[in-house]
């Protein structure tokens, strides 16, 4: 699935895999080594050369960390071409178990794969593309026993309780209000759906209209909750829309509770 998406994006992208000097693979989903990033130079062709991180176990809020490195990375090295690739199998942890919330936790996720190209470098690939401006992270005063995920004898156990929409509204304010400072905030958001009643709590919470976050609501009812993956979704959704113009943020939400930040522009 990483692969396939990957080679999705060096299409769209009209990028050569030999053309990619970085890659950045995130999961918080199973385990095995070598790794995805391995697999990903292998299958893909990649050079042998090319600088690897991987970003594990930050969680649905892994994409927007895994940008901003990309982001540090084209910064110093200008003419760098980074590809992020984000893969979720969240069915992998689903057990046979009686506890409702294990059951309402894997209710809520997906599988899927999403992946982007970044480079500072305007003469790589097609005009266009979202310009990727500054980044923010906060932790939350509280909610750091209502999303955790911990190994136990079955398995991987997730902790998703009902607090988690209801502490995101309370926090979520504050922590768009001290990212955007002076910023006015921008129409459109591509807000992490890790439920119906998360994306409700930020609509209210930011007393965003509902197109705001329509793309966000979208990608939930046609995908699900595919954790890392999901922004990269909304993304694309965004970038595909002619309607969508000018600046647009994004917000991920992650074990903490932790709430990462990203102020984009629309290239135009």
């Amino acid at each position: 699935m990483a692969a396939e998406a990957a080679r999705a994006a060096l299409t769209q992208g009209e990028i050569s895999a030999d053309q990619i000097t970085h890659l950045i693979s995130v999961s918080c989903t199973g385990f095995f080594a070598p790794g995805i990033d391995y697999r990903l130079v292998r299958d893909l062709g990649l050079p042998e050369t090319v600088e690897r991180s991987h970003l594990g176990f930050i969680g649905c809020a892994a994409a927007l960390p895994a940008l901003r490195l990309a982001s540090q990375i084209t910064e110093a090295h200008p003419a760098a071409v980074v590809l992020v690739v984000c893969v979720e199998l969240c069915s992998l942890h689903v057990c046979n178990t009686s506890d409702a919330q294990q059951v309402v936790a894997a209710s809520v996720f997906a599988d899927g794969a999403g992946a982007a190209l970044v480079t500072a470098d305007e003469a790589v690939g097609p005009a266009g593309g979202i310009i990727l401006e500054r980044f923010g992270t906060a932790l939350t005063g509280e909610g750091e026993s209502d999303m955790e995920w911990t190994i136990g004898d079955q398995g991987f156990t997730m902790t998703l309780s009902a607090e988690v929409p209801r502490i995101i509204g309370r926090e979520i304010r504050g922590a768009v209000e001290n990212f955007l400072g002076e910023d006015n905030p921008p129409e459109i958001w591509a807000v992490h759906p890790g439920g119906r009643s998360v994306l409700d709590r930020v609509e209210a919470g930011l007393e965003l209209p509902e197109a705001a976050i329509a793309a966000s609501r979208s990608v939930l009812h046609d995908y699900g909750n595919m954790s890392s993956a999901t922004i990269l979704f909304i993304l694309r959704r965004l970038l595909e829309d002619p309607a969508v113009t000018g600046r647009l943020a994004a917000l991920a939400f992650g074990p903490g509770l932790t709430v990462e930040s990203a102020l984009m522009r629309k290239a135009e």
